[in-house]
């Protein structure tokens, strides 16, 4: 089936709605069960790496749904970046406007309680390790030089970390949809050359 010339951003602007929502649920689940104030250290690098699993996983089948009901099953690897970077830059903005309403309005004092909490965690852990007074002292007045981000800061960060995020799951999810489409293009050569074999000369 030969690939139509559908514009990728109707689509890219469809699913990215869909990711931020999916990104805004996980939000509001992190923030009403308090779980970044609760989790040491190691449970906020998992969270993170969770998060960015469900959104390569997401994108995977996004691109797949683009590539066999739009583009007729075939995609290139240039596409499906295109298109996954498309879907992440939509998906980032409206979650990262979110992430502001929340910290900015309906929360003013979560970002101050996230950053309180790491400061106890980090010293917890670094007084478990025989750290030093000195270097825990160190420790604690970065915290203290860093200061709490505003919501507008906080905000600049989300869209920042979402596009340069976005851009290598999106590297990460291209791979996958192409390697697929790559095993289906080999079996239609591999037959096309049968074919040909078998035609009378």
């Amino acid at each position: 089936m030969e690939q139509t010339n559908t514009s990728p951003f109707k689509p890219a602007l469809t699913y990215g709605i869909y990711l931020a929502l999916i990104n805004i649920v996980i939000l509001l689940i992190i923030w009403a069960a308090n779980l970044i104030e609760n989790l040491g250290l190691m449970g906020t690098s998992l969270i993170s790496l969770l998060n960015l699993t469900v959104m390569v996983i997401f994108l995977v089948v996004f691109t797949k749904l683009y590539r066999d009901k739009i583009l007729g099953g075939k995609i290139t690897f240039r596409q499906a970046f295109a298109f996954g970077v498309l879907i992440v830059v939509c998906s980032s903005l409206i979650s990262s406007l979110f992430s502001y309403i929340l910290n900015r309005f309906i929360d003013p004092g979560y970002a101050g309680r996230i950053m309180t909490a790491m400061q106890e965690k980090t010293y917890q852990m670094l007084s478990n390790r025989g750290v030093s007074d000195d270097q825990i002292e160190t420790a604690m007045r970065t915290f203290e030089e860093k200061g709490v981000p505003t919501p507008l800061d906080s905000l600049q960060q989300a869209i920042l970390g979402g596009f340069v995020g976005g851009a290598i799951m999106s590297l990460i999810s291209s791979a996958i949809v192409k390697k697929n489409t790559i095993k289906e293009d080999a079996f239609d050569e591999a037959m096309e050359e049968i074919k040909t074999e078998d035609e009378p000369k």
